[in-house]
């Protein structure tokens, strides 16, 4: 895990605990807290979704750009030893 997904992972878990102490500590009746929280808990589970999702597209690009470069040098090498077989 890179340091920018730690960072990402450890803001969004303080900022979803600060929520969480926030509205259990309001001064509000039961059900409406219960509201707030699954409210809440709904739009930090979409923005570490996001997160993730983007994530992965970025290990999905590097990792497509690798298998294009050890393609490319591959093909590179098997036509080097083509030349130098030839009579």
């Amino acid at each position: 895990m890179n340091t920018t997904t730690k960072i990402i992972g450890g803001f969004l878990a303080g900022a979803a605990l600060g929520v969480a102490t926030g509205l259990l500590m309001a001064p509000d009746s039961g059900k409406r807290t219960r509201r707030k929280i699954m409210d809440k808990s709904k739009e930090v589970g979409d923005q570490v979704a996001k997160s993730v999702a983007k994530t992965l597209e970025g290990v999905k690009s590097t990792y497509n750009q690798k298998v294009d470069e050890l393609a490319n040098i591959g093909k590179a090498s098997i036509e080097t030893v083509r030349e130098k077989v030839k009579p």
